[in-house]
């Protein structure tokens, strides 16, 4: 029972949520602001993607410039070892000397090109805060449109309504059964004014006739 139970409750549960999101949905504000919230989401993402580039483009402008100092020292010092007549230092330093000239080319090339992957990055994230802002700005527009939608409804209904909050066409209902009653009310007082009047013509008349009587006796 108890198992049962659970599963009436979960899936009542369920549908409540799932009635709840496709209202949500259709509400264009809320789906601005999930798109919002991802969007956000995403320009947090590339500011992180921003900064990791920076690192990796000093990275490779640090190998760079390092690579250059250790093919200008070997050179140097195949120049000594030649000089000594140490041609077997000599062939060893240019050879070392070529491959670090070799590596610095290509940690230029790298450098420079993570130079120009950082300032289309840097262009794209501005372009995705400026987008954002303007999302902002929509988000702004709608809300107020939603305001005036709203305020519109309450005094439409208001117009439709009495000051009781009774629709115009129940008012008028109620407006003809009071004037009915009225009325009602009206002929009934009439009728009793006639029957008061009549019965004070009919003591007056008996007065008239009982004082004829004692006058002829």
């Amino acid at each position: 029972m108890n198992t049962l139970f659970e599963k009436i409750k979960q899936a009542i549960k369920d549908d409540f949520y799932e009635v709840a999101e496709k209202q949500k949905q259709s509400n264009p504000i809320s789906l601005l602001n999930q798109y919002l919230r991802e969007s956000e989401a995403e320009v947090k993402k590339a500011s992180k993607l921003i900064e990791r580039q920076k690192l990796l483009k000093d990275e490779f402008y640090k190998e760079w410039k390092q690579a250059e100092t250790m093919a200008d020292r070997r050179r140097h010092q195949g120049e000594i070892a030649l000089e000594a007549g140490a041609e077997d230092l000599s062939e060893i330093a240019l050879r070392e000397q070529a491959q670090y000239e070799e590596r610095a080319e290509r940690l230029k090339q790298g450098y420079e090109n993570s130079m120009n992957q950082l300032e289309e990055l840097e262009h794209k994230y501005r372009e995705m805060k400026l987008k954002l802002k303007d999302m902002h700005m929509k988000r702004l527009e709608l809300m107020g449109q939603e305001n005036i939608v709203i305020m519109k409804n309450k005094m439409n209904r208001v117009l439709k309504e009495s000051e009781f909050g009774i629709p115009a066409e129940n008012l008028e209902n109620i407006e003809k059964l009071f004037d009915r009653e009225e009325k009602k009310a009206n002929d009934e007082y009439d009728i009793s004014l006639f029957d008061a009047r009549i019965q004070q013509l009919a003591k007056e008349i008996n007065k008239q006739e009982t004082g004829e009587l004692r006058n002829n006796s």
